[in-house]
């Protein structure tokens, strides 16, 4: 399933652009740092005979619009996707998160807990591991304002992002997944005008692990089931990482270990990743 109608909910953060896709029980999708809910098209495909799936576009991504002064930490972020949940009757979900996605799916976990069914955690931010070391430069070009504009040069010239030695070598096995096509449905939106490109730079430059640390005690006490799968030739997240969620989630299954996976293995590792989803979502 490549492409589905974008729907637009209004909140008080702003216009917010979704997906939406399948019947039943809710499953909310959170993508990370400069993607859209593009990303989990083949998620879409693959579960919406079990779920109706629902893929929000985050604060400084996609299509949603928010006003220039609009704070996207992932605190945010977590009450915005909970309240354009109210406005769509979601009472209670499943909860999938990638990146910075599954930051903002451990914290929607301890603010709501009561109506989180269960926890799918793939590569992520966790705990302290805010700013991955691998993410250093990435994060300096934010806070100096200039990483919106390389990501322009990106959008603009698609071989750029694909060359030896750039991002896309960094986040998939293979560099190419990054196609013309899902590079501009990705980038594009980021880099629309000065103020879209200022909020991407403060989305990535102004994080902070507290935002993570100060949440584990709550974490240690969530009852949802939870699912974790690692990728692990990921730069940014170790695998290492998985392993403390699993010691921290009282209801985490036993780590499923991705070999030689990298951090966008859902776009490239789909099948894999939709069989235990759905088997996790059955058992």
């Amino acid at each position: 399933m490549e492409d589905l109608q974008t729907k637009h909910q209004g909140t008080t953060f702003g216009d917010i652009a979704y997906r939406e896709h399948g019947t039943g029980k809710a499953a909310v999708f959170i993508h990370g740092l400069g993607l859209s809910s593009h990303f989990w098209r083949r998620q879409f495909g693959a579960l919406a005979g079990q779920r109706r799936c629902v893929a929000p576009d985050l604060m400084a991504h996609g299509e949603t619009q928010i006003a220039p002064d609009q704070d996207v930490s992932f605190h945010v972020q977590a009450d915005m996707i909970l309240e354009l949940l109210d406005k769509l009757e979601i009472e209670q979900f499943d909860l999938v998160g990638n990146d910075s996605g599954g930051a903002i799916a451990q914290l929607m976990a301890v603010k709501a807990p009561e109506r989180i069914r269960s926890l799918v955690l793939t590569n992520c931010d966790v705990q302290n591991n805010w700013p991955p070391v691998a993410l250093g430069e990435i994060r300096e070009a934010a806070r100096s304002g200039v990483l919106a504009a390389q990501f322009s040069n990106f959008a603009n010239e698609p071989d750029l992002f694909r060359a030896d030695g750039s991002i896309a070598e960094l986040v998939y096995e293979d560099r190419n997944t990054a196609t013309d096509e899902n590079l501009q449905r990705y980038l594009g939106p980021l880099v629309d005008d000065v103020d879209r490109r200022a909020a991407f730079d403060r989305y990535v430059g102004h994080q902070d692990h507290a935002q993570l640390t100060n949440v584990e005690a709550n974490l240690r006490k969530l009852e949802a089931p939870a699912l974790i799968v690692w990728g692990t030739e990921d730069v940014f997240f170790p695998t290492k990482w998985a392993y403390w969620l699993q010691g921290t989630l009282p209801n985490a299954r036993e780590v499923v270990e991705l070999e030689g996976a990298k951090l966008f293995f859902p776009e490239e590792r789909a099948d894999t990743l939709n069989s235990h989803i759905a088997e996790f979502w059955s058992a």
